[in-house]
């Protein structure tokens, strides 16, 4: 052999001598035999790829959730005022969550909604800052877990046992998070985000009245 007829070695070999795309000049398309070899795994190549959310997201963010803020306030009007007034009071841009609502209990107003952990304790801090002295509490529920915190002066304070608070609020709060009755069994209820700061003034105005 010449040096000639030596292959070179900077050039690829091509195992297919006859330029079909087989080894075996088969001609059969990889393409064609790709999509047979991952016809069975459930998946085509016009899927919609995974985005880096799909990957990280926690599967439980997809399980239904209840929120309950369990306050003194007597009246759904006055409290909804508060929460209204108490997200114009916080200065990190804490905004009330969409699915919010308040609704009247026997042994007073709640704030609830079908909220995740994250929205659920903003709604509680917006609504401590109105309240500013007065305490609450909040109750969270997804699955099994079952939390109580509490809140006062918007800021959150220590988690405590849900047996321990929820003799003393309402039954309709156990009810909400047993899943015995649900919010719509409830009524609409009041949106605080909806309403205007005029409103929210007069709600609590009237609210004070009334004691």
């Amino acid at each position: 052999m010449t040096t000639a007829d030596r292959p070179d070695p900077e050039l690829p070999r091509d195992p297919d001598r006859s330029g079909t795309g087989a080894p075996d000049g088969s001609g059969t398309d990889i393409d064609a035999e790709f999509a047979r070899l991952t016809q069975d795994l459930g998946f085509s190549m016009d899927d919609t790829p995974l985005t880096v959310e799909d990957v990280l997201a926690d599967p439980e963010d997809t399980e239904p959730a209840i929120a309950v803020i369990a306050t003194s306030v007597a009246a759904a009007t006055a409290l909804a005022g508060a929460i209204r007034l108490g997200r114009e009071a916080r200065t990190d841009g804490t905004d009330i969550p969409a699915g919010s609502r308040v609704l009247d209990t026997d042994t007073g107003a709640i704030a609830a909604g079908p909220l995740q952990e994250q929205d659920a304790h903003a709604l509680a801090a917006i609504t401590s800052t109105a309240l500013q002295r007065n305490g609450l509490v909040l109750f969270w529920r997804r699955g099994d877990r079952m939390t109580a915190t509490r809140y006062r002066n918007g800021e959150r304070g220590d988690d405590v046992s849900p047996a321990l608070v929820l003799g003393a609020v309402s039954d309709t709060v156990e009810e909400l998070l047993l899943g015995a009755v649900t919010l719509a069994d409830l009524g609409e209820g009041i949106d605080p985000a909806t309403i205007s700061r005029t409103q929210a003034l007069q709600w609590i105005a009237s609210g004070r009245k009334r004691r």
